[in-house]
């Protein structure tokens, strides 16, 4: 039931990442669909309206002047067909020759329409009265062209383009078809939104970059969300760890006292004086352990709410150091060896010798927990930079860099496989960081895992 619980736990924190994800992939997604959409309906929406605009145009010549403006084109155009016809036609010979022909003419024809049609300057001018671009390009089809002879017509081009042939830019104005004397003509007046783009851009262009910028706006609070469900849930994980540590640690000296307890109700042991004075020992040394760990855990809950109140004195800082060694040593029956070497000069700083005594503990208890082999520390002092600083140097397991950045942080313990493998609540660096930090310093360390790890402290002179 349990290993379920930690399942369902599991499932759930992971639906807690997936589903901000999807959610912003969503969003980003029809971001893109509606800048997508807004383009193509405004362009659709400019090719009506200039539609709309030209026919207006060309209707409106054609009303007020009962003409279409292609009275003097037709006009010189008519007077070239019977050139043509007069002086051309009569000397055709191969099929190279008329090909040639039909080819010149039709060219011809294309410049006087350009050159002295009136319908596209109309056009041009009404759709600027109307407040909008004229950044087009007016052009005319000729569709059917044929020269009017005696012996019939002559046909110089008749191609109608196919529907998907005319480009998704071009809007037909209007289509006329007229015979002249001497010739036919049927043609098409067209203009080319070749700059529609940029002219869709100007027209949507809030439009868009509300919906742009919105993305970017949406995507940070996205991303200060996720660090901060990130940070919560890593200080989830730390409390985890720390009830599970904190429950082991408890558990061992309690079960320790329980199992002494039991012992001395035992008749044979009563008889024996010197079990019972061992076994009170014994029940003293976990009551001291219990208490002691008890403290710690108070005393972080202390520093949590209230400053640090240092009792200041001013010591010579070497030999406190040097005191704080031997005391460790004694402790912990010389567990490990430490090598000394202190080059502060002497000098007389003001600390809290309790606090900076628990500092330093502190650290050459974990140099020793975290060494896999027989432990060997060197402690020094120096004074650089105006500062005073002691280094302890071990030659333990050392720290993954990824670690190095959160070993100060409150209940963090560096994993390593069976979290009871090395007893810990994850409070000694962070409590550390604390009293430098009270002291107006800092603390830092560099690591090499397999080759040991150096904690630095700095206190200002």
């Amino acid at each position: 039931m349990f290993n379920f619980d930690i399942k369902v736990i599991k499932m759930k924190r992971h639906l807690i990442i997936i589903f901000p994800l999807i959610a912003l992939l969503v969003f980003l997604a029809v971001q893109v669909f509606m800048i997508i959409s807004i383009w193509q309906q405004e362009k659709v929406n400019m090719l009506m309206r200039y539609e709309s605009l030209t026919k207006e145009a060309s209707y409106r010549l054609l009303a007020a002047k009962k003409v279409n403006g292609f009275e003097k084109a037709m006009d010189i155009t008519d007077k070239f067909a019977g050139l043509v016809i007069n002086e051309k036609l009569p000397y055709l010979g191969s099929a190279a020759d008329t090909a040639n022909v039909r080819e010149e003419v039709l060219n011809h024809v294309y410049s006087i329409l350009q050159e002295n049609e009136a319908l596209s300057s109309f056009i041009k001018e009404y759709i600027k009265k109307k407040g909008y671009s004229t950044d087009y390009k007016p052009f005319t089809w000729i569709s059917y062209f044929s020269l009017l002879t005696d012996g019939g017509q002559f046909i110089i081009s008749d191609t109608v383009p196919h529907e998907d042939e005319i480009p998704k830019t071009v809007i037909i104005v209007d289509s006329y078809k007229e015979e002249h004397n001497n010739f036919v003509i049927a043609y098409t007046t067209l203009i080319d939104l070749t700059e529609i783009n940029s002219m869709v851009f100007r027209k949507a262009f809030f439009s868009i970059l509300l919906i742009t910028l919105s993305v970017p706006i949406v995507v940070l609070i996205f991303w200060f969300t996720w660090r901060n469900l990130m940070e919560e849930r890593r200080l989830s994980d730390l409390k985890s760890d720390f009830i599970n540590n904190m429950t082991h640690e408890l558990k061992t000296p309690l079960s320790t006292i329980t199992v002494a307890g039991r012992t001395l109700e035992k008749a044979q042991i009563n008889s024996d004086p010197g079990k019972v004075l061992e076994t009170a020992k014994m029940i003293s040394k976990q009551s001291v352990n219990l208490n002691q760990l008890i403290n710690t855990i108070l005393e972080v809950s202390l520093l949590e709410r209230t400053e640090f109140e240092l009792d200041r004195h001013k010591v010579n800082v070497d030999e406190l150091t040097h005191q704080i060694v031997s005391s460790f040593l004694t402790s912990c029956d010389g567990c490990a060896v430490v090598k000394e070497e202190y080059k502060a000069a002497g000098i007389m700083l003001a600390v809290d010798i309790v606090y900076f005594t628990t500092m330093i503990n502190n650290l050459l208890t974990n140099a020793v927990k975290y060494s896999e082999k027989d432990p060997a520390i060197v402690v020094s002092t120096s004074v650089a930079d105006n500062e005073f600083q002691v280094s302890i140097t071990d030659n333990g397991i050392g720290i993954p860099r990824e670690h190095i950045d959160h070993i100060f942080d409150k209940f963090y313990r560096v994993p390593h496989g069976n979290i009871h493998k090395i007893k810990g609540l994850g409070l000694g660096l962070y409590y550390v960081r604390r009293i430098a930090a009270a002291h107006g310093g800092d603390v830092s360390v560099s690591s090499r895992p397999d080759r040991g790890t150096t904690f630095k402290i700095r206190i200002p002179i």
